[in-house]
């Protein structure tokens, strides 16, 4: 149970992602109650028992608090500029849809009573700000070696607007992550392009129809 809540909370944070694009730092009191306020929303998310309404909610926060372009772009690389604008118009909207399917993949059916979290400390860079985080796990998935996770959050702030850029959990940047396993999947695909689109939609079909299915659609 704990290694699906580790990519619960993976899934879910990485999904707020936005673009490097944006460069401002966020200060303090700004990044602290923005971390509590997002992490308040998707706690009350999870813990509704409408699962109709659940997936609403999350599906929102995806689609108003990201910026699926951007991490679209990020995940593929050097490889963005292998495609023509047909291609890229095309593996961007893939993406998008992948997004949204795959956390569905996940159990989302747990008692949210006892999970919660707190703010370490908070640090100002030139073009981000880091938040370090310490995510206490609900008492059922406790165990002996882990009842909590530390997470770090990489923010930037455009305009009036605060999101975040990476998530490392440990040592590990979840964006370069999913960097390493698009490269992977182009590299054996003998780096054509065409057939890495014609791969990912088959990838992207089977993770809606596995939401779909979970969902009773």
């Amino acid at each position: 149970m704990i290694k699906y809540y580790v990519k619960i909370v993976s899934l879910f944070l990485l999904v707020l992602f936005p673009g490097f694009c944006y460069s401002a730092p966020v200060k303090d009191d700004a990044a602290i109650a923005w971390v509590n306020d997002t992490g308040h929303r998707l706690i009350d998310a999870l813990s509704t028992d409408d699962i109709d309404n659940k997936y609403a909610i999350l599906d929102n926060m995806f689609n108003n608090d990201i910026d699926l372009n951007y991490i679209s772009r990020f995940v593929i690389g050097k490889y963005w500029r292998e495609m023509n604008k047909e291609q890229q118009t095309e593996y961007v909207g893939l993406f998008s849809r992948y997004a949204l399917s795959l956390y569905k993949s996940f159990p989302l059916e747990f008692d949210t009573k006892g999970l919660g979290f707190e703010v370490l400390s908070v640090t100002q860079h030139q073009k981000f700000t880091d938040v370090t985080c310490l995510i206490r796990l609900p008492e059922e998935m406790i165990t002996e070696k882990i009842d909590s996770i530390n997470v770090k959050f990489k923010l930037t702030q455009n305009n009036d607007k605060i999101m975040i850029i990476d998530l490392i959990l440990g040592e590990s940047s979840l964006l370069t992550t999913y960097r390493t396993r698009f490269y992977d999947m182009i590299k054996s695909l003998d780096y054509e392009m065409s057939w890495f689109l014609e791969d990912f939609t088959d990838m992207v079909i089977s993770a809606e129809k596995t939401a779909q299915e979970k969902l009773g659609y």
